[in-house]
């Protein structure tokens, strides 16, 4: 069920399967339900950051004084719409299925197929694409869903149906072949957990009192990076009409880091356990305090980390977000310990091993001490993951992919040492139980273990060194248990806290 592209597949073939017809039903149902009106102008709508943060942190300046602004004094939010936005997904499936058959050559589906799939003739399957294709591609469709959804005004909680309904489309009469189970998981999953912070993000580039080619950059960025919001705020003329920025548009705080090093990896036995060396670049960003004076929203406090790598197989080696989804009966006002309620998505493709997990967890946030002294930091947590892909080396064996899937129970523990803002010791834990849905295996227990420490330099700059061990245990019913235990060491210079 991929929707890869490969900059191959814009070649155009003499002969195509049959004529791309799949995608005018549902260009003519995504056009009908565009045309209908939102149920509600006044209704209330989350956009964007949930607290507002000094103005020094602005991307960029607004407008200048003596350009002309939009007639509305307030802030008016974009009235809940999800047919229009129902309509929007619709389309965007649409222009894949048409997509697909132009340029891949890929026989488009029809009511045949539809029917076959609807009635469960086709079976649901779990499908045998790479992981990078059901870890990285999937949760940026679902993102496009969920953030078309957001951008037709609709809330957190109201835009994840429609995330779920866009993939579930996709899947029932986007392709011929038959539904695949773990993309319908993953795609919803993912595309909520990173749509979410995408739109956050995204808000802290644009501004709708800009204008000019200052307007015109911050659309361009948020388009291709955020095609969903994107493209929807080209269907409603907000690209360029100027009118106020939403109060709650940014965070009350905002950390972000950057890292360039080496890092030596430990391959796997069946590999010969060599040793491979490689660089890296890694970019995080920890958006929100969650000890602050405000109400936690759904992802008003997350984290995103993204790394490059220069291996021959793999660049982008890791992805992953954490979002609190709410808290547990926090009294308001400030605060040095949240209870909360998690969403978490993570992949990691490394020359070692591959892992990628979609999880919901119940913990507690902790500070001891302040911002401008020393201060500790902890987070725990008991998870649930529904779907859990990992490495294993009979996988195709079994099922045509090198990796398997499962579901289980997993914890994390971290505790971090600060002074001064600036991050001096981190040591973390992270463990994962899982019985195998769909592989070669019959159960896993795979855990993280980290250790990591910083010395401040000069200008913002700090020298860091890492130790990471990925240990995983595989059962099967036909073979003797597996063990793989592979360390690396990471040496890297680093920008932010």
């Amino acid at each position: 069920m991929s929707k890869e592209l490969p900059l191959s597949a814009f070649v155009t073939k003499a002969n195509k399967p049959r004529p791309a017809l799949g995608s005018i039903p549902m260009l003519l149902i995504g056009l009908a339900l565009i045309g209908l009106r939102p149920e509600s102008a006044t209704a209330q709508q989350q956009v964007g950051a949930s607290w507002s943060v000094p103005e020094s942190l602005a991307v960029a300046a607004d407008s200048p004084a003596g350009v002309p602004q939009s007639p509305a004094a307030i802030y008016q939010p974009v009235p809940p719409s999800p047919m229009r936005a129902l309509g929007m997904i619709t389309l965007m499936n649409a222009a894949a299925v048409a997509i697909n058959h132009e340029a891949r050559d890929i026989e488009t589906a029809g009511p045949e197929t539809w029917w076959q799939n609807v009635r469960g003739k086709g079976k649901w399957i779990w499908d045998g694409n790479n992981i990078s294709t059901n870890n990285i591609e999937h949760p940026w469709g679902g993102a496009a869903y969920f953030n078309v959804a957001r951008g037709n005004g609709m809330s957190f909680w109201g835009a994840a149906p429609l995330a779920v309904g866009g993939s579930l489309m996709w899947e029932l009469f986007g392709e011929v072949t038959p539904p695949s189970r773990n993309d319908l998981l993953i795609t919803s999953l993912s595309g909520i957990n990173l749509g979410e912070p995408m739109l956050r993000m995204s808000d802290l580039v644009l501004n709708n009192e800009a204008y000019g080619l200052n307007r015109a950059w911050r659309e361009a960025v948020v388009l291709i990076f955020n095609p969903g919001l994107g493209l929807t705020r080209l269907s409603r003329g907000q690209m360029w009409s100027q009118e106020p920025n939403a109060p709650d548009r940014r965070p009350d705080s905002l950390r972000t880091l950057a890292a360039v090093g080496g890092r030596r990896l430990t391959l796997p036995s069946y590999r010969h356990g060599e040793q491979m060396d490689l660089a890296f670049v890694a970019m995080g960003l920890q958006y929100g305090d969650p000890f602050g004076p405000a109400a936690v929203k759904p992802f008003s406090v997350f984290t995103i980390t993204a790394e490059l790598a220069s291996g021959p197989s793999t660049t982008v080696t890791e992805l992953g977000t954490r979002g609190m989804l709410g808290a547990l009966g926090r009294a308001p006002g400030p605060t040095d310990r949240v209870n909360g309620i998690f969403m978490d998505f993570e992949y990691q493709w490394t020359e070692a091993y591959q892992f990628s997990e979609q999880s919901f967890g119940i913990g507690t946030l902790a500070q001891t001490g302040g911002v401008g002294s020393w201060r500790l930091f902890t987070d725990v947590s008991a998870e649930l993951s529904p779907i859990v892909a990992s490495s294993d080396r009979y996988a195709e064996q079994a099922v045509s992919r090198d990796y398997d899937y499962g579901a289980g129970v997993g914890a994390r523990a971290l505790a971090q040492v600060e002074y001064r803002g600036q991050r001096l010791l981190s040591a973390g834990y992270r463990g994962f139980w899982t019985a195998t849905y769909n592989g070669a295996s019959d159960s896993k227990l795979i855990q993280f273990a980290t250790v990591e420490a910083r010395l401040p330099l000069i200008a913002g700059l700090s020298a860091g060194a890492m130790y990471m061990l990925y240990d995983q245990r595989t059962t099967y019913s036909d073979r003797i248990s597996g063990h793989e235990s592979l360390p690396s060491y990471s040496l890297f210079i680093s920008t932010g806290r």
